[in-house]
């Protein structure tokens, strides 16, 4: 699926829970909900940042399944980061 880049107005913010921390993540579109059986991609591939395991659909395509502790840790540290060379 080719990136549409769309403004905000375009797209659908979705709010994520994890470890009682919250996150908005801005999708193109929800497809749907399925039930899937996870594979580890570590175990298959390697690690990927963010990212905890995949599936394959019925389609044929493969979901990548996020990490949403990972990703709330991933933004904090990058914003910590981002907040220091701005004050320096």
């Amino acid at each position: 699926m080719p990136p549409n880049n769309p403004g905000f107005e375009e797209g659908i913010m979705v709010i994520l829970e994890s470890d009682n921390q919250r996150a908005a993540l801005f999708v193109d579109d929800l497809v749907g909900q399925s039930q899937v059986v996870i594979k580890s991609l570590e175990a298959n591939y390697r690690k990927v940042d963010g990212v905890s395991g995949a599936t394959i659909l019925g389609t044929g395509r493969v979901a990548l399944i996020l990490d949403v502790s990972e990703l709330i840790g991933m933004h904090k540290t990058r914003s910590k980061l981002h907040l220091k060379s701005m004050l320096a």
